[in-house]
């Protein structure tokens, strides 16, 4: 396919994405090689050293930690809404940095962004937003007790039925457990390790990449599954490699857990280096299989399929809940002239009629999408608060909140995965600009 060029301004090839295994450390590694951080924190054209602040850090140390030498200007504006940590940043600064930002997206006091997080603010000063609400944690909590139980049910009965069931709630609680590892540190983050998918990981490649930069070529939710899935534009896709994507398409799906899981063990003895209490999480099923299985390998055998199920049906949520359709953004397509990282944000997101109606249906589905992706520390349940917020905003910009169905969004899938023609795309409307021969 060869090295693309990204149409968002600014935004250059990022070192690392062409790696074999393309690993979370390899991305952060990447992103010290050239964001210009000097080993230090930079924040638009400033570095910071917040060494002495790691263990403060009201989120937990690893989200300092983790990012040092980097720039971490879009995680820093969009992961607090209080204006605190504003406040406290000239007491660790050190110098201007050297080299220009990489990134081009702008959060103008007066642009879409800050006007709404403003907005967001003053919907959310009634509740505690910077922890998940009684009704979140009941239903996370809910879903663990039924997972549990129902493996348990897996290893007794031997039943496809609850086998299937078992899949369905290791996914709602894996899609539940990414409400909370978007926040501070808590223990509700690791549900997401049982899927064997890593939360470190994942607060890497779907927070610090994919959420900040969704569907551009630093978006490590789009080339992870190059070069055998492919949804950006303009890559002169052939009809065999369509077909072959099309293919592709469920088996990836089917196995993407345990690949990532490979990758996770991999890069843990390899890069990382240190063994956590959430590497081990993993294997807690399995072993409370094998007490109440015939055998240690039939609970193994069981855990195994039980894990392929959920992973094929969590994948499928994911790649179809919100960012792969034909007019949604996609890096390759002519980007919006007004940079603001609210809108960039939104024009690779759509919102679902019904997903969006329900708290439940929202935490276990990946829903209202949009508003997470402006607000990601802010819980689900509360998101709903900052409903008219966000279409006060849209309004005030000329935002086109149109929502998808979950149908169009399942067909909008293959229909990326197959498109060529770069388009114009932004939420004001679309229409296509060129076609690739």
């Amino acid at each position: 396919m060869g090295k693309l060029k990204s149409t968002v301004p600014g935004l250059a090839y990022p070192s690392g994405r062409d790696n074999l295994l393309k690993t979370t450390f390899q991305f952060l590694e990447g992103r010290r090689k050239d964001d210009g951080a000097e080993g230090l924190w930079r924040i638009q054209d400033n570095l910071y050293d917040l060494e002495d602040f790691v263990k403060k850090h009201p989120g937990g140390a690893e989200w300092i930690s983790m990012t040092k030498g980097t720039d971490i200007t879009e995680a820093f504006e969009v992961h607090h809404l209080s204006e605190k940590p504003e406040r406290l940043l000239p007491k660790f600064f050190v110098r201007k940095a050297v080299a220009p930002r990489m990134m081009a997206y702008t959060f103008d006091p007066n642009g879409f962004y800050k006007k709404f997080k403003e907005r967001a603010r003053e919907a959310l000063k009634n509740v505690d937003y910077h922890n998940p609400s009684v009704k979140s944690k009941l239903i996370a909590d809910g879903i663990a007790t039924l997972t549990i139980a129902s493996v348990i049910a897996c290893a007794i009965f031997k039943s496809w039925v609850v086998l299937v069931i078992c899949a369905l709630l290791l996914t709602w609680l894996s899609i539940i457990a990414h409400n909370f590892f978007h926040m501070r540190d808590n223990f509700r983050m690791y549900y997401f390790d049982l899927s064997l998918m890593s939360s470190k990981d994942w607060r890497i490649s779907h927070v610090l990449s994919h959420h900040l930069y969704p569907n551009t070529l630093w978006d490590m939710e789009i080339y992870i599954f190059e070069p055998f899935q492919n949804w950006l534009p303009g890559t002169n896709k052939s009809a065999l490699y369509i077909i072959w994507a099309f293919l592709f398409n469920p088996i990836a799906m089917l196995v993407a857990c345990f690949l990532q899981g490979l990758k996770r063990y991999y890069s843990l003895l390899v890069e990382w280096k240190k063994v956590e209490f959430r590497d081990v999480v993993p294997f807690a099923l399995p072993v409370l299989m094998s007490f109440f299985a015939s055998s240690p390998w039939e609970a193994v055998k069981l855990w195994l399929c039980i894990l392929s199920l959920s992973s094929f049906i969590f994948h499928f949520i994911g790649l179809t809940a919100a960012h792969h359709h034909p007019d949604i953004f996609h890096d390759g397509d002519i980007c919006r002239q007004d940079p603001d990282w609210g809108l960039m944000e939104l024009d690779a997101v759509r919102d679902r009629y019904v997903i969006d109606d329900s708290t439940f249906l929202a935490l276990t589905n990946f829903g209202l999408h949009g508003l997470h992706h402006l607000l990601p520390t802010v819980d689900h349940d509360y998101l709903e608060l900052c409903q008219q917020a966000f279409r006060d905003t849209c309004r005030e910009f000329g935002v086109d909140i149109k929502q998808f169905s979950s149908w169009e969004l399942i067909k909008g899938q293959y229909q990326q995965l197959a498109r060529n023609q770069i388009k114009a795309n932004h939420r004001g409307g679309f229409h296509i600009k060129e076609k690739c021969n």
